[in-house]
């Protein structure tokens, strides 16, 4: 997390987790259960699992600043999804030109229900690799 331009998430203000640089344009549900909160922007989520663990995804650095341009809501809150559903889509394109950073910071908000987050920092391909792994 050191490596995000924000003082907010490399401090832990959102909780703790990891932060990848996007390669593709759609932003996959990492477990089964509901949203929680998504901006009309499209820029964000908030995932709530069954287990009450609460995952706050944001796509770049400042990318509210953009509007909700190049951002598309697939999902709606108080939907129930399923682990490797579509939840946005973005165009990355555009957020190379607007924003001074792409990474997005995945957060657990509600990290003190666990013992420890470890990240994998090596290419992930979304819906098959694992990016984090959890320990209760």
């Amino acid at each position: 997390m050191q490596q995000l331009p924000n003082a907010l998430f490399t401090h832990g203000m959102y909780g703790d987790g990891i932060a990848i640089e996007p390669s593709g344009y759609q932003l996959y549900a990492p477990y089964t259960g509901v949203i929680t909160s998504l901006p009309h922007t499209g820029h964000c989520i908030t995932l709530t699992a069954s287990n009450g663990l609460r995952f706050y995804m944001q796509l770049g650095m400042n990318s509210h600043t953009m509007l909700g341009e190049g951002f598309k809501r697939i999902a709606k809150i108080g939907q129930t999804y399923q682990a490797g559903e579509v939840l946005l889509e973005f165009d990355l394109v555009k957020m190379r030109q607007s924003l001074d950073s792409t990474l997005c910071p995945f957060m657990l908000q509600n990290c003190q229900k666990l013992s420890a987050i470890q990240g994998h920092y090596h290419q992930v391909i979304a819906t098959q690799d694992v990016a984090m792994t959890l320990f209760i």
